[in-house]
C-alpha cells in the first residue's frame, strides 16, 4: 500500500511545476502502464487497485492501493485503477537534418496535444517541435490521447525560429491555397496553430507559404488535431 507521503507526492504530479521539479510522471490505464512496462523507461513504482487486478490480471508486479487512494492520486475524474510512476528521459535536441519537421504553436488543449502525438507516430515522424507554452505532454490526458504513442514521438520544447532557416514552412490557416494535391518540397515545415487562436503573428511570419484544407459546408474550423491529420495525409503520403 502507498504511504501518505507517496500519495501526496503521486498527486502533486498532477501539476506540470512538480513534474518538472522532481522530473517524474504518472502514466494511468491498462495500455499505457503496460506499455511503459516493456518500453524500457524507468518505472519507480506501480500501485492497481483490487478490482483492476481482478478484472485484467496483470503480468506485472505491483503495489496495491484502494480506490479511495486511486482516486486521490488520479488525474482522471473515473480513475482506471492502475498507475505507474516513470522516470522522464532526457530530453534530446530537435534533429535538424530531418527533411519534414511537424511544429506546434500555441497547443494548449490536452487532447489536440496527444492526438498529434498519436498521428506523428502513425505517420512515422519521431519527434514534434512545440512552442515553450503549448501544453505539456506528461499531463494525464494528453498520455491518455496518446495511446502509447508518446513513447516514440519526443516533443521538443523550443522556439520555432531556429528549425525553419532553410526549409519551405507551410502554415495552416482557412485562407490558404488548398493541400489537395499539393507536392510538398524538402526540406520543410508544417506549422500548426491552436483551434481558438490559429498560428501568432511570431509564427506566421516565419511561414512561406499558406496552406488550408477546402471544406464544403459551414462548420468554421477543424480542431488542431482533425486538422494535422489531413495536412499530414496529403503532404505526407
Amino acid at each position: 500500500m502507498p504511504s501518505i507521503a507517496q500519495i501526496k507526492h503521486l498527486a502533486s504530479l498532477r501539476m506540470s511545476k512538480y513534474r518538472q521539479k522532481y522530473g517524474q510522471f504518472v502514466v494511468e490505464g491498462r495500455k499505457q502502464v503496460e506499455e511503459v512496462f516493456h518500453s524500457g523507461w524507468e518505472i519507480e513504482g506501480i500501485w492497481g487497485t483490487p478490482a483492476f487486478a481482478e478484472r485484467f490480471s496483470p503480468a506485472y508486479d505491483f503495489e496495491w492501493m484502494t480506490e479511495e487512494e486511486n482516486k486521490k492520486c488520479s488525474g482522471f475524474d473515473t480513475p482506471p485503477g492502475v498507475m505507474a510512476l516513470v522516470r522522464m528521459p532526457k530530453m534530446k535536441e530537435l534533429d535538424l537534418l530531418e527533411p519534414f519537421v511537424l511544429a506546434l504553436d500555441g497547443i494548449s488543449d490536452p487532447g489536440n496535444m496527444g492526438t498529434i502525438i498519436r498521428l506523428a507516430d502513425w505517420y512515422g515522424l519521431t519527434q514534434i517541435l512545440a512552442s515553450e507554452d503549448c501544453v505539456d505532454v506528461y499531463n494525464a490526458k494528453c498520455l491518455s490521447a496518446t495511446m502509447g504513442s508518446f513513447l516514440r514521438v519526443e516533443v521538443v520544447y523550443s522556439k520555432l525560429h531556429p528549425a525553419a532557416a532553410g526549409r519551405r514552412v507551410y502554415g495552416a490557416f482557412l485562407d490558404g491555397t488548398s493541400v489537395h494535391g499539393m507536392k510538398m518540397e524538402s526540406p520543410s515545415m508544417l506549422i500548426i496553430g491552436s483551434e481558438s487562436h490559429g498560428i501568432r503573428p511570431e509564427a506566421e511570419s516565419l511561414v512561406t507559404e499558406k496552406i488550408t484544407i477546402p471544406g464544403k459546408g459551414h462548420a468554421e474550423s477543424l480542431n488542431a488535431g482533425i486538422a494535422t491529420a489531413i495536412l499530414l495525409d496529403n503532404l505526407l503520403r
